[in-house]
């Protein structure tokens, strides 16, 4: 049987559309299988989502309860190494209030109430409060400089320590040399511990001969006696000479000027 040209021709488009035909069937049954994996997957999706931020949520809780808890516990330590106790609830009325309030500032990180409560920590008789206002400004570093430099005159020579101790970790974040100064000459006009103070005067070596003649010679001549007694040590310690007046420290500058 001979196969004219014209139906080959026909035969063969046939052959194509029915080709054509099952592949676009194939086609749309893949399509639909993919879209119901799709939409069977976006619930487990969720689902994970879901998990995956209440995982987070509890990570920062319990991160944040533990900064909080280390916190709370430095006060309690440092109590303990000295062999003291102390229960919050032996506090009343103001104290107390000021404690909590205090407390809640180290938990908050919020500079602003310490502040705000500071008055009151240092007018208190409770040498609980007074200590729990120094920790709080212990955390804020430079802000608290001047606020710690308040405390370097309490009775008590442990919370003196203390104000000391993080004014001088404060004091390492200052960079500036003139700046350093002033914080240290205005924290010697008011410490009255002498072994404090000539530990505190180490922090002026930095300066040029001119400020620190400058800061001792004020400190000489003011009325905190414990400050004069470290800042004639100082001077001498500058100068090889013993002190004498301010127009005597005035013309040892002039003769020996810094390089």
């Amino acid at each position: 049987m001979v196969i004219g040209k014209t139906t080959k021709f026909v035969l063969t488009a046939l052959l194509f559309t029915a080709i054509g035909a099952v592949g676009a069937l194939l086609c749309e049954d893949l399509f639909r299988r993919g879209a119901g994996e799709e939409r069977a997957q976006a619930p487990r999706a969720e689902a994970k989502t879901g998990v995956d931020e209440a995982r987070d949520k509890t990570v920062r809780k319990k991160t944040a309860g533990n900064k909080r808890a280390r916190r709370r516990s430095s006060t309690g330590a440092r109590q303990e190494a000295l062999g003291e106790t102390f229960e919050e609830d032996a506090l009343s009325g103001m104290d107390k209030a000021c404690y909590e309030g205090l407390q809640k500032a180290i938990d908050d990180e919020n500079y602003a109430l310490v502040a705000s409560l500071l008055d009151g920590a240092r007018r208190s008789s409770s040498k609980e409060v007074r200590a729990k206002a120094v920790e709080a400004l212990s955390w804020f570093g430079r802000a608290a400089l001047s606020d710690l430099t308040l405390f370097m005159a309490d009775p008590d020579e442990d919370i003196r320590q203390d104000a000391c101790t993080a004014w001088a970790s404060a004091l390492s974040e200052v960079e500036d040399a003139q700046e350093k100064g002033q914080y240290a000459s205005a924290a010697l006009e008011i410490l009255q511990d002498k072994n404090l103070s000539d530990s505190l005067i180490m922090e002026i070596n930095d300066l040029p001969d001119a400020q620190q003649i400058d800061i001792v010679t004020r400190l000489i001549e003011g009325p905190n006696k414990t400050a004069g007694e470290v800042a004639r040590e100082h001077y001498e310690f500058i100068t090889g000479e013993e002190y004498e007046s301010p127009e005597a420290a005035e013309q040892w500058l002039q003769e020996n000027p810094e390089d």
